[in-house]
């Protein structure tokens, strides 16, 4: 008579499956060109998982140039570069990808993998974000609320994994973000938030006729009364 094991009775995980969590878990050295290569192939993947076309190679080629990419392809680059000692390079590069993209993101900023930047106009990126990061757009983190160094350089914030900022959302200052934390549109977050929180800013208010009386020449022409 023999016994079986709940164990045995699961079915395998298909190796498809092992090899996304294997990747999920990996640790990337920024020092080393095959990983850095290796976060550049995420932040793809991830852009084209999102646009919903992930195994389209024509669309994968299109996406590459799209400008929420090339401000997270330039910056694995320029921190590369910047972790290798080539400190000139680092920081040319970035200026040049400021100049193209219109996104802030200096080399001494740690972006973890599978980064997503929707639009990269007016994003900046200073501190330490973790893995999985979306930046919806006109936003990111950035500082100017004191010196203080909690990890992500002096008067920079530290971000967890899987931090969504919605367009215009802010995170300034040496504060902590946990994860899976989500900052609604134009919110400003500069205190610590526990992970899982929605952040949101108060409704703004309607103030009926607060814009002052609508003058006869603004009103819409109205059609004559017998046209059809």
């Amino acid at each position: 008579m023999t016994t079986s094991h709940p164990e045995a009775s699961q079915p395998a995980a298909p190796p498809a499956a092992k090899t996304a969590a294997s990747s999920l878990d990996r640790h990337y050295d920024e020092r080393r060109w095959r990983d850095t290569r290796a976060l550049i192939r995420t932040d793809l993947d991830r852009l084209c998982r999102h646009l919903q076309r992930p195994d389209s190679f024509s669309h994968r080629v299109y996406f590459s140039l799209l400008p929420g990419f090339q401000a997270l392809l330039w910056h694995r680059i320029s921190r590369w570069c910047l972790l290798n000692n080539w400190r000139w390079a680092a920081r040319l590069i970035a200026l040049f990808a400021m100049y193209l993209t219109r996104a802030e993101l200096p080399p001494t900023s740690q972006i973890g993998h599978s980064a997503l930047i929707a639009h990269s106009t007016g994003v900046y990126i200073f501190g330490k974000v973790g893995a999985r990061m979306i930046i919806q757009g006109s936003g990111g983190f950035g500082g100017g609320f004191g010196p203080e160094d909690i990890g992500g350089g002096p008067g920079y914030s530290v971000s967890g994994d899987d931090v969504n900022l919605a367009f215009g959302a802010r995170v300034l200052g040496p504060v902590r973000v946990g994860n899976g934390v989500k900052v609604g549109p134009g919110a400003l977050v500069t205190f610590d938030v526990p992970d899982g929180a929605l952040v949101m800013w108060a409704r703004p208010r309607v103030i009926l006729d607060g814009a002052g009386p609508v003058t006869p020449s603004a009103r819409p022409e109205e059609p004559p009364s017998g046209a059809a």
